[in-house]
C-alpha cells in the first residue's frame, strides 16, 4: 500500500535502486542496508499506511529513523542517499559501532534485526536483547522458545527453528531441544578452493559428539556426559539468512577463507535437513548477497541485490549503483546470502499463489554413534 508514491512521475524500474553515501568506512552498514531495502514483504509491511500511522504514535526511534530512509529509497528515482541517521542511532545504541573502523556486516545485520523487533514490539513489552535466543552461530548453543506475543514482521519473516536430537554416550538416554534462529553461520571445509552450498550445509547438520567442557547434563545420569548430537530444520524461515565464517584464526594468526563457495541462486533445497516429512516449500531463491573482499582489517563491503521492479540484479558499492547479468552474482566474495521460500512480487501487485511440494517418503535418518566407537 504505496499510497503517497507519486508512481506517474518515476521510473518503476528504478524505484528501491538507490546509492549510498559512505561516512568513513561505513560500507558494511551500507551493503547490510540494500540487501534488507530488497527485502520486498519487509518493505510493504514497513512502508504500509496502517504500520506508519502506528509508528507515528509511539516511541519508535529505531523503526523510525529506518523508515524514513526506506522512504527515501523507494519512493525516489535512483540517485544516493544518507544513511547517517540510522549510522548515528546505531552507534549510540552499540558503542562497538562508533568509531570509523571497519565491522562485521554479519553482526550489524543480526543487531539492525534485533533493533526493529524491539522497537515493533506491542508497546509496553519489556525490551530485551535477542541474540542469545534468536541467532545461531554454532550447533552447541541451545536456548528457549520465544515468548508468546513477541511475533513481529522480523519474526515473522526471518525466524526459524532447529531442532536437537541428543544421545548420552553412557546410558543411551534421549532428549530433545528446540533453537529458533535468525541467522545460521555454515562452517566452510578447510583447505578447500572450492566447495557448494550443500557442502557448508552438510557440515553444520552433521552428527557431532560434545565432549569435556561442551559435555550436556544426562536427565538420566544426573551429570554431565559426552553427548551425540543431530541438528535438524524443525521450522524453515520464510527469508534464510546464511552468513558463510570466512573469518577465523589459525593458531594466534587471524586469517580470512577465500573458499569459493558454489550457490544456486533459484533453487537451494533444504530437504535433506529437515527433522520430518513435510508438504511445505522447502526450496529457496536467492534475492541478495554481501560480498566482501580484501583481509580482516584491509576490506571492503559490497552488495548484489535482485530488483523486483526490473527483474534483474544489481551491484551496490556505496553510492555506485550498476546493473549485472545474473551469472555475475556467483563470486568467491560472498560473505551473506538471503534466500526467500517464496518469490517476490512487485510492490502494488497481488502476490503469486504459494508454492507446495509433494508429500516427502523418506527423510533423512537419524543415526548416532555407538557408544565407546570412534
Amino acid at each position: 500500500n504505496y499510497d503517497q508514491r507519486p508512481w506517474s512521475k518515476v521510473d518503476r524500474r528504478l524505484v528501491g535502486v538507490c546509492g549510498l553515501a559512505n561516512s568513513g568506512n561505513s560500507c558494511y552498514m551500507n551493503a547490510v542496508l540494500q540487501c534488507l531495502f530488497s527485502t520486498v514483504p519487509l518493505v510493504e509491511h514497513l512502508l504500509s499506511s496502517h504500520k506508519r500511522s502506528q509508528l507515528a504514535k509511539r516511541n519508535s526511534p529505531v523503526a523510525g529513523v529506518f523508515v524514513q530512509l526506506l522512504q527515501e529509497v523507494w519512493q525516489g528515482q535512483g540517485g544516493t542517499t544518507s544513511p547517517g541517521e540510522v549510522r548515528a542511532l546505531v552507534s549510540s545504541l552499540h558503542p562497538q559501532f562508533n568509531n570509523q573502523s571497519q565491522q562485521d556486516a554479519q553482526e550489524l545485520l543480526l543487531l539492525l534485526l534485533n533493533a526493529l523487533h524491539d522497537d515493533l514490539k506491542n508497546k509496553g513489552e519489556r525490551r530485551q536483547t535477542r541474540s542469545s535466543q534468536r541467532l545461531c552461530l554454532g550447533r552447541k548453543s541451545l536456548s528457549s522458545a520465544p515468548a508468546a506475543g513477541d511475533s513481529t514482521v522480523v519474526t515473522r519473516l526471518f525466524e526459524g527453528q532447529l531442532s536437537y536430537q541428543m544421545l548420552c554416550l553412557r546410558c543411551d538416554g534421549h532428549s530433545h531441544s528446540n533453537q529458533v534462529f535468525t541467522i545460521l553461520s555454515l562452517p566452510i571445509p578447510l583447505d578447500s578452493y572450492k566447495c557448494s552450498l550443500q557442502d557448508c550445509l552438510s557440515l553444520f547438520f552433521q552428527q557431532s559428539t560434545l565432549t569435556c567442557g561442551d559435555q550436556k547434563l544426562c536427565p538420566e545420569c544426573g551429570v554431565k556426559r559426552d553427548t551425540a548430537v543431530l541438528t535438524s530444520m524443525a521450522k524453515p524461515p520464510e527469508i534464510l539468512v546464511l552468513h558463510l565464517k570466512r573469518f577465523g584464526c589459525h593458531g594466534s594468526e587471524k586469517r580470512k577463507l577465500r573458499t569459493n563457495v558454489l550457490f544456486s541462486l533459484d533453487s537451494l533445497d533444504l530437504t535433506p535437513f529437515m527433522s520430518s516429512p513435510s508438504a511445505n516449500h522447502t526450496s529457496y531463491s536467492l534475492y541478495a548477497v554481501v560480498n566482501h573482499t580484501g583481509d580482516l582489517d584491509m576490506g571492503h563491503y559490497t552488495a548484489l541485490c535482485h530488483s523486483t521492479m526490473s527483474s534483474s540484479w544489481h551491484h551496490f558499492d556505496d553510492t555506485a549503483v550498476s546493473e549485472v547479468m545474473d551469472f555475475l552474482v556467483q563470486s568467491p566474495n560472498a560473505y551473506i546470502l538471503l534466500y526467500s521460500r517464496q518469490p517476490f512480487h512487485r510492490p502494488g501487485s497481488d502476490p503469486p499463489q504459494a508454492q507446495h511440494t509433494p508429500d516427502l517418503t523418506q527423510h533423512r535418518p537419524k543415526t548416532y554413534p555407538v557408544p565407546g566407537s570412534n
